[in-house]
């Protein structure tokens, strides 16, 4: 049986994937901003991971922000899942209890 999304399932879920997509690329930014080629004043990654330190005075690099996204986005993910299969459930028992009172 197949069954149509919910509005509000579907925005948690778009929500839950842009943040774990931005956690994602926070991560490959990270990645690459340690492995560029290049002097330390040319690494445009880098140098916006320092900027970001320095402004928000938590020494965390792309790769911790990356990871902290993608597990927030999971979680949410998670919940969402865990609320309406929870929600469905509830409407499957009604609707099979009231099929046995009717006689069904």
């Amino acid at each position: 049986m197949k069954k149509k999304l919910a509005k509000g399932e579907l925005a948690f879920y778009i929500i839950a994937g842009v943040i774990t997509g931005l956690g994602v690329a926070l991560a490959a930014f990270g990645i690459v901003g340690d492995l560029l080629d290049v002097t330390t004043a040319h690494n445009w990654i880098l140098t916006a991971e320092n900027a970001v330190i320095k402004w928000s005075k938590i020494a965390f690099d792309w790769q911790i922000w990356g990871t902290i996204f993608i597990a927030v986005g999971v979680i949410v993910a998670v919940i969402d899942l865990l609320y309406y299969a929870k929600k469905d459930d509830v409407e499957n028992e009604k609707a099979l209890r009231r099929a046995q009172r009717l006689g069904k």
